[in-house]
């Protein structure tokens, strides 16, 4: 085992850290990851509506849109083991606050923890967790650290939905699940106290800004740079797809076919499995297309034929009934064919958009970015990327047609969507993943073009 370590890189306690930096990296996400697997019930336990959870949802766009460029200068001031296990303390803090509190808080207050929480987690966290794994081993093996952590993600992650879906069927209630989801962020703090490297810090010494403004500069340098637009637009197209398979595909089964908690909790299971993919996109990209715009514009073609197909079954097959008492759907509101259509083209649907988002930040390397120009690069792209994150919530919560309640706030009668409405939006997410395929063609034209400039400028 040692010397299979060595050939990576690793020292058995460096690889030990890894694993914890890993499981801390996954487990961090216990408490917001609740909204995939319990899509309806996360929402009521809350007290909230779709429509409200959506809002508390877009709070993670809108940390990332704000947070990449305003406060990246954080890891410049502090350790990398302080800022993972402060941050992970403030965000299993603030989920047990939800937690224990919850339905009682107000929609104001759910709004700011939330964007407390997603500050945390997305803008201060990741750059330190990112830095952290590039210290486990050497230069040189970069790569398999980091396909070692994106695969123990995503594992852990399908683990997690998988506990999750076992305590529903078990009979525990959303409440007790987001107490779990809390205690299990909490006690991951311990672990990265532990494995998190304590001298060191996000930024290089070498490549540390001094100021904002600095951060500012190096993004507008880059936007006048037509590779980054494009490729911030694709990842724009594609992160809209990504944002309804990780979180409203199974809410979307639930409320136009009145699907149970269960099922949707299976469902969101086996999406959050299709996690993984991004091993096998990594694969085809090198051995099979040789070109990642190329192998995007594949994907984009199939994802739009997958979508459409979705829109048809679901224009085609309206509910049976528009309500029924909470808990007790009738069983003859649309046939096992059709749902069993709806699952699998929806988990193909998914497993499409996840093997492009693997690799959709790739062509702006593929394009021999100046390595000075890079970062702020991808975070132009990010920004641009990320929006989706703010409006898709949004703009999915307000599709849903909200229960019936009784004065005490307890739901009495569901309430059917449209499918009419379920397949509208399935049509724009085909008209964004058509986009996406136009936007690949043009970053194909785009490196066409370069090639034959510097072949041009060599032979000078």
């Amino acid at each position: 085992m040692r010397k299979l370590l060595n050939s990576f890189g690793f020292a058995p306690r460096t690889f030990i850290q890894l694993l914890f930096i890993t499981v801390n990296a996954q487990l961090l996400y216990a408490f917001w990851d609740i909204r995939n697997t319990l899509p309806k019930d996360f929402p009521i336990a809350m007290g909230v509506t779709d429509a409200q959870a959506g809002r508390l949802y877009s709070m993670q766009g809108l940390v990332i849109i704000l947070g990449t460029i305003l406060l990246g200068w954080v890891g410049d001031r502090f350790s990398v083991r302080t800022i993972m296990v402060l941050t992970t303390l403030g965000v299993g803090a603030i989920s047990l606050f939800i937690s224990v509190l919850s339905p009682n808080l107000s929609f104001p207050i759910l709004l700011a923890c939330f964007f407390l929480m997603l500050l945390l987690s997305e803008v201060l966290f990741k750059p330190a967790n990112f830095k952290a794994v590039r210290t486990s081993t050497s230069e040189e093996h970069q790569g398999a650290a980091f396909g070692f952590f994106e695969f123990g993600r995503g594992l852990l992650a399908f683990l997690v939905s998988l506990l999750w879906t076992a305590l529903i069927a078990a009979g525990i209630g959303p409440r007790g699940i987001m107490l779990t989801g809390s205690a299990i962020v909490l006690v991951t703090a311990l672990m990265v106290f532990w494995a998190a490297p304590k001298n060191t810090h996000v930024a290089d010494d070498n490549t540390i800004t001094t100021s904002t403004l600095e951060a500012i500069k190096g993004i507008w340098k880059v936007a006048g740079l037509p590779v980054v637009w494009v490729s911030g637009l694709n990842v724009f197209c594609v992160y809209g797809t990504f944002v309804a398979a990780g979180t409203y595909f199974a809410r979307f089964l639930q409320a136009g076919y009145g699907s149970s908690a269960l099922v949707a909790a299976l469902f969101s299971t086996v999406v959050i499995g299709l996690r993984m993919l991004p091993l096998v996109s990594s694969v085809l990209v090198e051995k099979v297309f040789r070109s990642t715009s190329h192998f995007m514009r594949f994907m984009s073609a199939i994802l739009v034929v997958l979508l459409l197909s979705i829109a048809v079954v679901l224009f085609t097959h309206p509910a049976a009934v528009t309500s029924f008492p909470r808990g007790q759907a009738p069983e003859n509101i649309v046939s096992s064919g059709v749902m069993i259509t709806l699952i699998v083209l929806m988990l193909m649907a998914s497993g499409c958009c996840f093997m492009i988002r693997g690799v959709y930040y790739a062509p702006i390397g593929e394009f021999n970015v100046p390595a000075k120009q890079s970062s702020a690069a991808m975070s132009f792209a990010i920004t641009l990327g990320y929006i989706p994150a703010l409006l898709g919530p949004i703009v999915f919560g307000k599709l849903i047609v909200p229960s019936v309640k009784d004065e005490s706030g307890t739901v009495v009668t569901e309430m059917l969507t449209p499918t009419s409405t379920l397949g509208a939006a399935f049509l724009g997410l085909a008209a964004l993943s058509a986009l996406a395929f136009v936007l690949s063609s043009t970053l194909i034209r785009l490196k066409t073009r370069q090639d034959r400039l510097e072949q041009a400028e060599a032979s000078v």
